[in-house]
């Protein structure tokens, strides 16, 4: 993932964690920056669209690093074997009784992928944009 939305402008950091004393700090799984622009990533993985939990206390580090940086948080999905990915707001997440997060797999199905997240950054308009917004005006 990192290396897609490098290809399409973005400066991106990643930051792995596993195993490191590190993991104790406040910070997600990927940062992309376009002029300006923050976007925060908590990165899942799945084999088929189904409901995904993930721990309170990842969404919570994901919210604070959000808040400090002034920007936007995503969970980033890939579906392992299509090589698809798959972002959606972290404000779509529902929280459970037990104090962590469920991305319903309802959500899945209207999340962005790749090229429409990088439009959405760059503030560029989808072809279909413009002839639907078009044709409500006349």
């Amino acid at each position: 993932m990192a290396r897609r939305l490098w290809s399409h402008g973005l400066a991106v950091v990643r930051a792995p964690a596993s195993g490191s004393k590190a993991k104790r700090l406040v910070y997600p799984d990927i940062v992309a920056i376009y002029k300006g622009r923050v976007l925060v990533f908590e990165v899942k993985t799945t084999s088929s669209l189904r409901d995904i939990y993930i721990p309170g206390h990842q969404v919570e580090k994901l919210l604070e690093f959000t808040r400090r940086a002034g920007g936007e948080a995503y969970i980033a999905v890939k579906i392992t074997g299509s090589g698809e990915w798959l972002f959606v707001s972290i404000d779509k997440l529902l929280k459970t009784s037990s104090g962590n997060y469920k991305l319903p797999r309802s959500v899945l199905g209207e999340a962005l992928k790749l090229t429409a997240l990088v439009s959405l950054v760059k503030g560029i308009k989808d072809l279909f944009e413009f002839t639907s917004s078009k044709s409500k005006s006349t």
